[in-house]
């Protein structure tokens, strides 16, 4: 949060003093008094420096004209570092639930930022661990969205580290800026094998299962005792009219091979090489519309097919053997 310039416990007790008077959030946060702070730019150092000769060149020399300058760029500080704090004063940022990727691929935070003054607001910028900020304006009680795309290079569940709202308007010589976190998961996939090796495995998953007895199919192929909750379309009336009870007809079709996708059916490999072989399978289980299972060691999804059973595979090899679900999310530098 702090510069890196700055002695490793003096920064370790900022940032946990940031944390303490800045709790995480699920919902939108509003950026007032005690959420904001304001110190000088590196520019605004230089300018109090520039104010500090220009006074005591006044003294020296009694010039009230350089009395009257170095008073008005005083005040002209003075009205920025108000203004620059306003800028800010009020806002209120809420981050959307970020959709999961890929690990590789970026993930994209959206953060709906709003205000119900009447003053427009400049040059807001928002800032995550470092990466390259971007920049908003905001109408007469206005509202815009604003993107950030953070690599990821990880699999794992994760929450965001802090993210920064600031501003430098209107002068640069204040930097005003609120501290956010969000208790909210940011889910990172592992990444997919080749597809060439997943079409291999799946034809060894289920090779020989090419048909079954249904009550869907083209060719009729007998009838059996009707079973609760099946749909009475199916019913063989003819068969009901002779007294021979509820039968259900049934057809010759072909089925849509099952399979499971077992940890202790891979072969050797790394944890990740495992993990990523296995979300390929889930993928084109998917894509092919088969129904399918996970095992892995301590879990166990059963057998279906649909987004959300994908989305629960996917969790469980995204989250297998990570201890702790709470970490940020940090970036890795090149």
């Amino acid at each position: 949060m702090l510069s890196a310039a700055l002695p490793r416990p003096i920064r370790r007790y900022f940032d946990n003093w940031f944390d303490a008077h800045n709790p995480p959030s699920r919902d939108a946060i509003v950026l007032h008094n005690r959420r904001l702070y304001i110190l000088p730019t590196q520019f605004g150092y230089l300018f109090a420096i520039m104010l500090l000769f220009l006074f005591f060149a006044a003294i020296n020399y009694q010039n009230s004209m350089a009395f009257i300058l170095t008073f008005m760029l005083t005040s002209l500080g003075i009205i920025s570092l108000w203004h620059t704090h306003k800028n800010l004063l009020g806002v209120t940022v809420r981050l959307q639930i970020p959709r999961p990727v890929f690990s590789g691929e970026s993930c994209e935070l959206k953060f709906e930022v709003s205000h119900v003054n009447n003053s427009r607001r400049f040059a807001i910028g928002i800032q995550y661990a470092g990466e390259a900020p971007v920049y908003l304006r905001l109408e007469p009680a206005g509202s815009t969205v604003a993107k950030l795309k953070i690599p990821t290079a990880h699999r794992g569940q994760f929450k965001p580290a802090g993210i920064t709202v600031f501003t430098r308007y209107p002068t640069g010589l204040f930097h005003a800026w609120g501290w956010l976190k969000f208790d909210l998961p940011i889910l990172i996939y592992p990444r997919p094998a080749a597809r060439e090796k997943l079409h291999q495995s799946m034809v060894e998953q289920y090779d020989g299962q090419v048909s079954t007895s249904t009550i869907e199919g083209d060719d009729f192929a007998g009838l059996r005792e009707h079973r609760e909750g099946e749909s009475l379309r199916h019913i063989s009336w003819k068969a009901y009219a002779q007294g021979k009870g509820l039968l259900t007809k049934t057809f010759q079709g072909q089925a849509r091979p099952t399979f499971w996708i077992d940890w202790q059916q891979l072969g050797e490999g790394s944890l990740e090489d495992k993990l990523s072989f296995m979300t390929a399978l889930v993928l084109a289980a998917e894509n092919q519309e088969q129904k399918y299972g996970l095992r892995l060691p301590g879990t166990t999804i059963e057998q279906a097919f649909g987004n959300a059973h994908k989305h629960a595979c996917l969790q469980a090899l995204a989250t297998f053997n990570q201890a702790d679900l709470n970490q940020e999310l940090q970036l890795e530098r090149i």
